[in-house]
């Protein structure tokens, strides 16, 4: 079975969109409805496995720019926000990666010995 519907708005790639004057081409943030305690340990836990500490979670929800936490900011307020971003960071931990190089492994074969 075939949909036709005349006030159906052809589907485009982005990619091959015309691209309008007034298009603002960046991304727009609004707030909805939801539970913001889960939003807050979302955003938290997703900060922390990249490698933030409780202190660079708090300091992103106090930059404007950062319209999710900054929203939470407003919502509990600057003390209930550390103490929250606190708890959930001590529960969930932080993730530090640490990379180092090494010397090339040497490419001599070793005799193994097994036992019979």
């Amino acid at each position: 079975m075939e949909l036709t519907d005349s006030h159906a708005t052809p589907k485009i790639h982005p990619a091959s969109r015309e691209m309008l004057p007034d298009d603002p081409l960046e991304l727009q943030g609004f707030e909805m409805a939801g539970d913001a305690r889960l939003m807050l340990q979302l955003l938290v836990e997703e900060y922390a496995r990249m490698g933030f500490d409780a202190r660079q979670i708090t300091d992103l929800a106090l930059d404007a720019n950062y319209q999710a936490f900054h929203g939470l900011r407003r919502a509990f307020g600057d003390d209930a926000l550390r103490s929250r971003i606190a708890e959930i960071v001590s529960r969930c931990g932080v993730v530090r990666v640490t990379a180092r190089e090494t010397e090339p492994i040497s490419e001599r074969l070793i005799p193994l010995e097994l036992p019979t």
